[in-house]
C-alpha cells in the first residue's frame, strides 16, 4: 500500500483539484443519470394514473349492456305455485296460473328374484317411440335385468330413454324402470323374451307444463317456462288452487315486474365519482392553478402525481377522449340524447357535476329513455358503451398508454445504463492520469526546491569564504 501526501511540494491541494475535475468529466453520466431518474418517476405517474382510468373503466362496464343498465326487482304473490327471476324484462305485472305441471313417461316391469341372474331367456326388447322402433337382442351376454337396462342405456342418446333398477322390497323385488328424458318423450315396449315375456306397465304418463299467463295458455316441455314473458323465467313448483269462478278454474298469482331505479343511480353516482377522480388527477398537476388538491392531513391518502406529467400530451389527449365520449349524442328511439338530460354535467375544470333531482326525476319518469341513453340500441351505442370502447383501448394491457410508455422507458433506461457503462471506465482512467500528471509535478517542483535549496547553500558558504 502506498501513502501520497498531496502538495508537500507546491501547496497545492491536488486531491480537491482532481475531484472537482472529475466532477465536470462526470457531468455526462450524471445528466445521463438524472435523466432515468426522471423518467423513473414520469413512469410511476403513468402507472398511477393508469390505476385511476381502470378505475374508471370498472364503473363504466357496469352499464355497457342494456341487461346492466335495467335493473329490475321481481315480486311474486305469497304462496304463488312458481318463482320467477328476471334479466332485461320491461316493468309489467301478470296474473299468472299453473294448471298442470311438466313430467316424464315410466314405465314398470313385473318383478325378478334377482337383478344378475340369466332369468330373460333369449329374444328382443323393442322401444318403439314416434313410429321409430330401436330392437335390442337380448342374449346369453345380456339376459339379465341388469344387462338389459345396461344395452338400454347404450341407446339412450337415441332413443331419449333411460332404464334403471329398482328394489322393491317383496319376494321378487327387482323391476326394471323405464323413463323418458322429457315430457315430449312417449314409448311403448314389446319384447319376444322366451321362455318367459317380460310384462311393463306404464305408471306414470308424460305430460307438458301448463300454464296460464293474463289468460293465455303457455306449456313446456319441463317445469321452466323461459321467454313466455320477454326477460322473465319461471320455475314451476306446484298447480294453482282450484277456482270453479274463474277460466281455466284455477286461482291467479300476481307476478310484478319493477324497475330497480335505486340500483342504476347507485351505478350512475359510483362512475361520476370515479370520472371525478381521474379529472383530479390530471388537475393535480395544476394546483398552484386552482387545480385538484389532496388533503394532507389524511395518512391514507396517496400523494397524486399528477405535477410529474404537467403538460403532457398523452394526459391531455386522454381527457379529450373521455370528454369527447360523455358529450356524444346518443340517436336512438329514446327520448334522451345527451348525458345532461339525465342530470350529469361537465363544469368548468371538467369535473362532472350530478343533480339528483333531475336525475330522479328521468329515472322515475323516463326510465327506458335512461336505458338507451347509457347502453344504446340495437346498433347504436350508448354513452357508457362509448366511454367503455375508449378506455379498453386507453389501458390495454400490450398497446395502452401505460404500456406504451413503459416499453419506451425499458427501452431508453437499458440505453442508458449502458452509456454510462461504457463511460465509468474511462473516467477510472482520466482520474488515474490527472493523478499521474499532478504526482509528476510535485515531483518536479520537489527536485527544483531541493536544487534551489543546494544553490543557496553553496552561495551562503561563497559568501563566508569572500568574508574570511
Amino acid at each position: 500500500m502506498s501513502i501520497t501526501f498531496s502538495g508537500l511540494a507546491t501547496g497545492l491541494d491536488t486531491d480537491k483539484i482532481i475531484t472537482q475535475l472529475m466532477e465536470i468529466e462526470r457531468m455526462p453520466i450524471d445528466r445521463l443519470e438524472a435523466k432515468k431518474t426522471s423518467n423513473t418517476a414520469k413512469l410511476e405517474a403513468y402507472a398511477q394514473f393508469k390505476t385511476t382510468l381502470d378505475g374508471l373503466k370498472t364503473a363504466v362496464s357496469d352499464m355497457t349492456l342494456t341487461s346492466q343498465v335495467r335493473s329490475n326487482t321481481v315480486s311474486v304473490a305469497a304462496n304463488a305455485p312458481f318463482t320467477a327471476t328476471s334479466a332485461n324484462a320491461n316493468s309489467g305485472s301478470y296474473n299468472i296460473a299453473v294448471t298442470q305441471l311438466a313430467q316424464v313417461q315410466k314405465t314398470i316391469s313385473d318383478g325378478l328374484s334377482s337383478q344378475t341372474d340369466a332369468l330373460l331367456g333369449t329374444g328382443t326388447f323393442t322401444l318403439s317411440k314416434g313410429g321409430t322402433d330401436t330392437v335390442i337382442t337380448v342374449d346369453s351376454t345380456n339376459n339379465s335385468l341388469l344387462g338389459l337396462a345396461a344395452a338400454i342405456n347404450e341407446q339412450s342418446a337415441t332413443t331419449g330413454i333411460k332404464a334403471a333398477i329398482i328394489n322393491d322390497g317383496s319376494a321378487t323385488p327387482y323391476r326394471l324402470a323405464l323413463t323418458g328424458i322429457d315430457s315430449s318423450t312417449t314409448f311403448t315396449t314389446t319384447n319376444t323374451l322366451a321362455p318367459t315375456a317380460m310384462v311393463t306397465t306404464t305408471t306414470q304418463a308424460a305430460q307438458q307444463a301448463e300454464a296460464y299467463i293474463d289468460g293465455i295458455k303457455v306449456v313446456s316441455n319441463s317445469n321452466t317456462i323461459s321467454g313466455a314473458i320477454s326477460g322473465v323465467t319461471l320455475n314451476l313448483n306446484g298447480v294453482s288452487e282450484a277456482d270453479a269462478t274463474k277460466t281455466p278454474p284455477f286461482k291467479t298469482s300476481l307476478l310484478e315486474i319493477k324497475s330497480d331505479t335505486g340500483a342504476l343511480k347507485e351505478k350512475l353516482t359510483n362512475f361520476v365519482s370515479s370520472y371525478n377522480k381521474t379529472m383530479d388527477w390530471i388537475l393535480s398537476g395544476y394546483a398552484e392553478f386552482g387545480g385538484a388538491t389532496v388533503p394532507d392531513d389524511d395518512p391514507d391518502t396517496v400523494d397524486l402525481l399528477g405535477s410529474v406529467l404537467r403538460g403532457d400530451s398523452s394526459i391531455s389527449s386522454v381527457k379529450r377522449g373521455l370528454q369527447n365520449a360523455l358529450s356524444s349524442v346518443i340517436n336512438t328511439s329514446g327520448s334522451m340524447k345527451l348525458l345532461s338530460e339525465l342530470g350529469i354535467t361537465t363544469q368548468l375544470n371538467g369535473t362532472l357535476a350530478q343533480n339528483n333531482t333531475k336525475m330522479d326525476d328521468a329515472l322515475a319518469n323516463n326510465f327506458e329513455g335512461v336505458v338507451k341513453l347509457l347502453a344504446g340500441e340495437d346498433s347504436t351505442d350508448g354513452v357508457m358503451k362509448k366511454l367503455n370502447s375508449y378506455l379498453l383501448t386507453v389501458t390495454s394491457g400490450t398497446t395502452g398508454l401505460y404500456a406504451t410508455k413503459k416499453a419506451n422507458y425499458d427501452l431508453s433506461a437499458k440505453r442508458i445504463d449502458d452509456q454510462i457503462l461504457n463511460m465509468e471506465p474511462r473516467m477510472v482512467k482520466k482520474e488515474a492520469r490527472l493523478r499521474a500528471q499532478y504526482t509528476a509535478m510535485e515531483n518536479i517542483v520537489s527536485g527544483l526546491n531541493a536544487q534551489g535549496s543546494f544553490l543557496t547553500q553553496q552561495m551562503d558558504m561563497l559568501s563566508n569564504m569572500l568574508k574570511g
